[in-house]
């Protein structure tokens, strides 16, 4: 066996090894995505294109990127039932970092968001101008990798 092939063998092996005598099941713990979907309307006299000029720009700069472990996006249906329509997507890379911002369920924010808020709440506000977001909302955790 070549010397890289055994050391990774055997790195693998002891991380097995660490996890199964801490109790651990290693697929159990490795974290899975959170998708937040919420869905909203334009409100009426509002320009698709006007407001998609504003999700590229504006709230793209105040949102689109990566927060610790979190992003927003923006999508548009293009077939199917809500062809046309569009859907917020907040993207958590794990349950532990969902809870970090939203520690229960429903519409109350943890610290870590609040903190996050400060820099994205005038693009927001600016959103909702520009739609009437629905009072539901679910959170997928990725069954399948």
């Amino acid at each position: 066996m070549r010397p890289i092939v055994l050391l990774s063998v055997l790195g693998t092996a002891f991380v097995a090894a660490a996890l199964w005598a801490r109790g651990a099941d290693p697929a159990e713990k490795a974290p899975v995505p959170v998708l937040s979907m919420r869905v909203f309307a334009l409100r009426p006299g509002v320009k698709a294109e006007d407001f998609e000029g504003f999700v590229r720009t504006e709230l793209a700069d105040a949102v689109g990127k990566e927060s610790g472990g979190m992003k927003m996006h923006i999508f548009k249906g293009d077939r199917g039932t809500r062809k046309g329509a569009y859907i917020l997507v907040w993207e958590f890379d794990s349950v532990s970092t969902r809870n970090q911002y939203f520690p229960r369920e429903g519409r109350g924010s943890g610290a870590a968001f609040d903190e996050i808020w400060q820099r994205i709440k005038g693009a927001m506000s600016k959103f909702n101008r520009y739609v009437q977001e629905e009072e539901t909302y679910t959170d997928y955790v990725a069954v399948t990798k």
